[in-house]
């Protein structure tokens, strides 16, 4: 099962319609295969395993054009598996960058989307032949990627539900004596045995810190607690669960956190529903947060899809407005005032609908 064709089509039609809305020609999208930067590419060519950095030219018609890094296995697989797209193996990717962009070229505008991820030598190339004509257009893959389909909060349905079985599997092995490379590599197991390409975890057997890290040889303790970022993406969809296991009970500290960590979960929750802004969620976190005499020295959450972090955190001046089919992640961050990084990393996935928050992980994680 894969991206239908459809939903192909209602993206490819979005955006053409934002590109002559914003007098654009052809757009230059730009991205990395990590979990942080491929989600425009993989937004427009359904791909998004090839490591290092990618280049898509997207015009106001016909096939995208996907330059790929060379020949061998991985190119002729994507060959029978790509949605009908223009594969170039482009040796020379400037010069074959600024032909194809060229050849699409009316006398309007050309947009890169992927700003940070585009190599110096190659944008200044693509500066030097286009002059001001070459903008910023990451608004338009913004717009589009915040709001999910039906078929994409599918996918993360799906993936919500992986790491939901993490979970499940995690509580009956965490215990005094394991060590954090066992417990990583039987999650890495599981994800990539219910279908998906990549996950992205971060791990701590130390405590119930949220410094977290991938494992070193840590061993739980009798009053040890494992940390971990559950984040499996199925068909490109994150979803996340950041967790925190004791290896036996919870040590006092984090045992009397955790009261407070429900209520700006409900706060959260409350606060997310259409027409509200990103910023609300924030803060209605901190007045939980701060009534309990709590500090939070890190963000509570971020949007989430097709990359870990799809645009935007949780912030106290971030203006986003909700809307149904935006995705995120909630993870109130709760720490005591002289912060030794203790407190219990946690959270779920949600998606906003027309009603409010629908949590997707099925799973209680301080039941």
């Amino acid at each position: 099962m894969t991206i239908s064709l459809e939903e192909r089509d209602r993206r490819y039609k979005a955006i053409r319609e934002l590109m002559i809305k914003g007098k654009l020609d052809a757009l230059l999208v730009v991205g990395r295969g990590d979990c942080f930067s491929r989600g425009n590419i993989r937004y427009i060519t359904n791909q998004g395993i090839i490591a290092g950095e990618q280049y898509c030219i997207f015009g106001l018609e016909g096939a995208p054009i996907y330059m790929l890094p060379g020949k061998g296995p991985v190119v002729a697989r994507l060959r029978k598996a790509a949605w009908n797209l223009d594969l170039r193996e482009a040796p020379k990717l400037a010069e074959q960058i600024i032909e194809d962009l060229s050849r699409l070229d009316k006398g309007n505008k050309i947009g890169i989307v992927g700003m940070g991820e585009i190599s110096v030598p190659i944008y200044l190339e693509v500066q030097k032949k286009f002059g001001d004509r070459l903008v910023n257009a990451v608004g338009i893959f913004e717009q589009l990627r915040l709001i999910k389909s039906a078929e994409e909060i599918e996918k993360m349905r799906t993936a919500a539900s992986i790491a939901d079985k993490v979970f499940t599997t995690l509580k009956d092995i965490v215990r005094p004596g394991v060590i954090d490379y066992e417990i990583y590599g039987e999650v890495r197991k599981i994800i990539h045995q219910m279908g998906c390409e990549y996950s992205f975890e971060l791990i701590s057997a130390q405590g119930a810190d949220m410094n977290l890290f991938s494992p070193t040889g840590d061993r739980l303790k009798e009053d040890g607690v494992l940390s971990q970022e559950i984040s499996p993406s199925y068909e490109g969809y994150y979803a996340q669960l950041p967790v925190a296991i004791p290896a036996g009970e919870f040590p006092p500290r984090i045992r009397k956190i955790i009261p407070v960590w429900k209520e700006a979960v409900e706060a959260a929750v409350e606060a997310m529903r259409p027409g509200a802004k990103v910023s609300d969620i924030h803060l209605a976190i901190e007045k939980v947060v701060q009534n309990h005499g709590y500090i939070s020295p890190w963000r509570h959450g971020h949007a989430l899809g097709l990359d870990l972090i799809d645009f935007w955190s949780l912030t106290d001046n971030n203006p986003t407005v909700l809307k149904s089919g935006m995705t995120l992640v909630i993870h109130p961050d709760i720490f005591e005032p002289e912060f030794e990084g203790v407190g219990p990393c946690a959270g779920y996935t949600y998606v906003i609908t027309d009603k409010g928050a629908e949590k997707l992980n099925k799973v209680d994680i301080f039941d």
